[in-house]
């Protein structure tokens, strides 16, 4: 298998196992593909296809048992285990289904402790005014709604200034409506900023959005394709 290491995120040949008993499952079963930097990549799947495998394995939360995961030129599957806390802490931003925000914070102090741990992060305050929350500042999580929350969490992974955002199931815990304002955000951000958005969904419609739309089924890739007129995502309907 060769690694085409010019891609800002590679996969070559990546599996990860999991025993029950005596049967081993394959959670991800040799999964090739590559991310090019700056690209709004939605990775698609029904649930239990390996997606968050995935997305856990390439955010340095888990590691794989075969194969190679490279991002900016580091092999992030040979990293010790102080290496990977490195890695987590300065190159990854993470934003999930529930907001995980500490409750006695307000939106701006759930920014600053994130960033208390970061190399060059940005501005608290100005990072969530540029996600629309410049009057919630001061504003508790249970004051905030869903998507305000989600918002909070955006500015707080996008704050530690990461070299990459993933995201899993990012709506999950939102309306309609609410949803699509946040993939709005998340669109918007990784054209404005140029940086690298990963988002991990079940929902098939949402790929008309991508620049790159990766297919997982059964912990293995399906498809690695280019979408060529990617719309925002306003003008999709599920």
């Amino acid at each position: 298998m060769v690694l085409v290491d010019e891609h800002f995120v590679s996969f070559a040949d990546v599996s990860k196992y999991y025993q029950t008993g005596d049967v081993r499952v394959a959670a991800a079963d040799h999964m090739t593909f590559h991310v090019n930097k700056g690209e709004f990549c939605i990775i698609v799947g029904p649930s239990g296809a390996g997606k968050t495998t995935l997305l856990n394995m390439l955010g340095g939360m888990d590691r794989c048992d075969e194969g190679r995961i490279v991002l900016d030129g580091a092999e992030v599957s040979r990293f010790d285990e102080k290496e990977l806390t490195a890695y987590r802490r300065y190159d990854v931003g993470f934003v999930f289904q529930f907001y995980n925000l500490v409750q006695n914070l307000t939106a701006l102090e759930n920014v600053e402790l994130a960033i208390e741990i970061c190399k060059h992060p940005l501005d608290p305050a100005e990072t969530l005014r540029s996600v629309g929350l410049g009057q919630r500042l001061n504003n508790f999580p249970a004051q905030l709604s869903g998507g305000e929350q989600q918002r909070v969490a955006i500015a707080r992974a996008l704050a530690k200034n990461p070299k990459i955002l993933l995201c899993d199931e990012p709506t999950g815990a939102l309306d309609y409506k609410t949803g699509k304002s946040v993939l709005a955000l998340l669109q918007d951000t990784c054209r404005k900023t140029g940086r690298t958005v990963i988002v991990i969904t079940h929902n098939s419609a949402l790929t008309g959005m991508a620049d790159r739309i990766v297919q997982v089924r059964s912990g293995q890739i399906i498809s690695n394709e280019v979408n060529e007129h990617p719309v925002p995502v306003e003008e999709i309907e599920w």
